[in-house]
C-alpha cells in the first residue's frame, strides 16, 4: 500500500500499526533482496505508533509505516556488511543507529529491515556474487541497478511502501529507473551519512525510493530530520533543458521513451529547449585524465582491506578501486579544485532554467546473462549505466528519477539547495506523465 494512504488510513482508525508491521515481516526472508529482518525492533515502534494514533497524536505521515534501509546505514545490533562477505564477517553489531535512520524514528517510521546491495555499493548494475543479485522486480532478466539494489527491488515487489538507499553516482536514481520507482537524490549534505559506510565522502548521499513522487517527499523530509510539510504546488509550467549531446548519444528506445515525455510536457505548456551542455561532459574528460574522484577516496578507504582480503572481495569492485592506485596523488587534490571552481559557474551558466532534464540511464536495463559473461562486458556495461546519474553527483544538486516506459526514467537535475522546489517540479511533471 502506498505510504500515505497507509497513514491516512491510520489517521481515520481503518488499520493499525501494528497489524501492518506484522504483516510486512511475514513478506521478508533474508537473501538476494533482504540483508537482515528487524521483528522486535519493528513491532515495539509499531506499538508506540499505534498508541500515538489512538490518542490522536501522530508524529507525522511515516508514523506507523513500514521502512526498509539499505545495509550501508547502520542498525544498532545488527552488523553492516555494506555488500561485503568480508565485512559481514569482521564487523561488529553496530553500536548506535546511523543518523538517518535516527531521523526516520524521530518521525515515527518503523523500520523492518535491512536491503541487500553489490559490494560497498560501487557498481551501478546491483550484481552481488556473496549474497545474491536481487531479481529485477519489472523483468528478471534484466539486472536491478545498483547500488540500491535491493532497496528498489524491495518496494517495486510491495515488500514495503518505502526503501532507503544511498547515491554516489547514481545508486538510487539507477535501481529506481530499472524497476519502476521514483528515486531521489538529495543536495550533497542535506541528509546526514553519519553512520553510513563511506564509499566517497565527498559524494556520498542518503535518499528515498518509493512509487511515487509525494511519498518520496515525506521520506526525504523524515531522513533530514526536517519537520513534516506539505509538497508544494508549483505554480505553472517549466523550463527545462535537455542537453541534446547526451539525449543524442541515449540508445533509441530510452531516446524514444523521453521524447514522447518530452513532448508531453511541451504539450502541456512546458518550455523545453536542447542544447549541448558542454559543462556535463567536460566530466568524463576530468575523469579520464585524473582518475574517478569516488575511486580515489574508496582506495583511501579500503586499501587495506583490498591488500589482505582482496580475493575474496567481488574482483569487479576491487579493479574499480585499484583503477587509481597508480596515479599522482596530486590528481586528487586537482580533482577538488576543479570541481569546486566548476559546481558555481555550471549553475550559473543554466540559472535560467528550473532544471535539466536528461534519460535517467542512457541504455535500457542490461540482460544479466550478458553482463556476467566477462569482466570486460560488466566494466562497459557499469559505465554505460552511470553516464549520466554521476555527472550531477559532481554537480553536487539534488537530481530525481521518475518512471518512464518499463526501465527507463527521466531525471530532472537542478541546482545544489533547490531540494523543495525540484520535489514541487516533479510531482507537477509526474502529473502530466501519468
Amino acid at each position: 500500500m502506498d505510504a500515505l494512504n497507509l497513514s491516512r488510513r491510520y489517521r481515520q482508525g481503518l488499520a493499525d500499526p501494528v497489524a501492518e508491521t506484522q504483516a510486512a515481516l511475514e513478506l521478508l526472508q533474508p537473501g538476494p533482496v533482504i540483508a537482515a529482518v528487524c521483528r522486535e525492533r519493528a513491532l515495539a515502534a509499531a506499538r508506540s505508533s499505534s498508541a500515538r494514533h489512538s490518542a490522536g497524536q501522530p508524529l507525522g505521515p511515516l508514523d506507523g509505516v513500514p521502512i526498509l534501509i539499505k545495509d550501508l546505514l547502520d542498525l544498532e545490533g545488527h552488523v553492516t556488511a555494506a555488500g561485503s562477505a568480508v565485512l559481514a564477517q569482521q564487523r561488529r553489531p553496530a553500536r548506535a543507529d546511523a543518523a538517518a535512520v535516527t531521523n526516520l524514528e524521530r518521525a515515527g517510521a518503523v523500520i523492518i529491515g535491512k536491503t541487500q546491495l553489490n559490494e560497498l555499493a560501487f557498481s551501478g548494475l546491483g550484481l552481488n556474487p556473496h549474497f545474491g543479485t536481487p531479481p529485477n522486480a519489472l523483468n528478471p532478466d534484466w539486472v536491478p541497478g545498483g547500488s540500491s539494489s535491493g532497496s528498489a527491488v524491495a518496494v517495486a515487489r510491495g515488500l514495503a511502501p518505502l526503501a532507503v538507499g544511498t547515491d554516489t553516482g547514481g545508486s538510487v536514481r539507477i535501481p529506481a529507473a530499472f524497476n519502476g520507482l521514483v528515486g531521489f537524490k538529495p543536495t550533497n549534505g542535506r541528509v546526514p551519512t553519519g553512520g553510513v559506510t563511506p564509499l566517497s565522502p565527498t559524494l556520498d548521499t542518503v535518499g528515498p525510493i518509493a512509487p511515487n513522487v509525494a511519498s518520496a517527499w515525506a521520506l526525504f523530509q523524515a531522513l533530514a530530520g526536517e519537520a513534516p510539510a506539505p509538497l508544494a504546488a508549483r505554480e505553472g509550467p517549466a523550463r527545462l533543458l535537455v542537453p541534446l549531446d547526451l539525449l543524442e548519444r541515449s540508445q533509441p528506445e530510452v531516446r524514444r521513451a523521453t521524447l514522447d515525455a518530452l513532448g508531453e510536457l511541451a504539450a502541456a505548456g512546458y518550455e523545453i529547449r536542447e542544447e549541448n551542455a558542454p559543462e556535463l561532459t567536460e566530466v568524463y574528460r576530468l575523469y579520464r585524465e585524473l582518475g574517478p574522484l569516488a575511486a580515489h577516496e574508496a582506495l583511501a578507504l579500503y586499501r587495506g582491506l583490498i591488500e589482505e582480503h582482496g580475493a575474496e572481495m567481488d574482483r569487479r569492485v576491487v579493479a574499480r578501486i585499484l583503477e587509481v592506485a597508480g596515479r599522482n596523488p596530486l590528481d586528487y587534490r586537482r580533482l577538488l579544485t576543479e570541481r569546486a571552481r566548476r559546481i558555481p559557474v555550471f549553475w550559473e551558466r543554466y540559472a535560467g532554467f528550473d532544471a535539466l532534464a536528461l534519460p535517467t540511464v542512457p541504455v535500457p536495463p542490461p540482460l544479466r546473462r550478458e553482463v556476467e559473461v566477462s569482466d570486460r562486458a560488466f566494466f562497459e556495461a557499469n559505465n554505460r549505466v552511470l553516464a549520466h546519474t554521476m555527472l550531477f553527483n559532481f554537480y553536487a544538486g539534488p537530481a530525481v528519477s521518475l518512471p518512464l516506459a518499463a526501465g527507463v526514467g527521466l531525471m530532472l537535475a537542478s541546482r545544489p539547495g533547490s531540494d523543495a522546489a525540484l520535489f514541487a517540479l516533479a510531482r507537477a511533471v509526474e502529473g502530466v506523465l501519468r
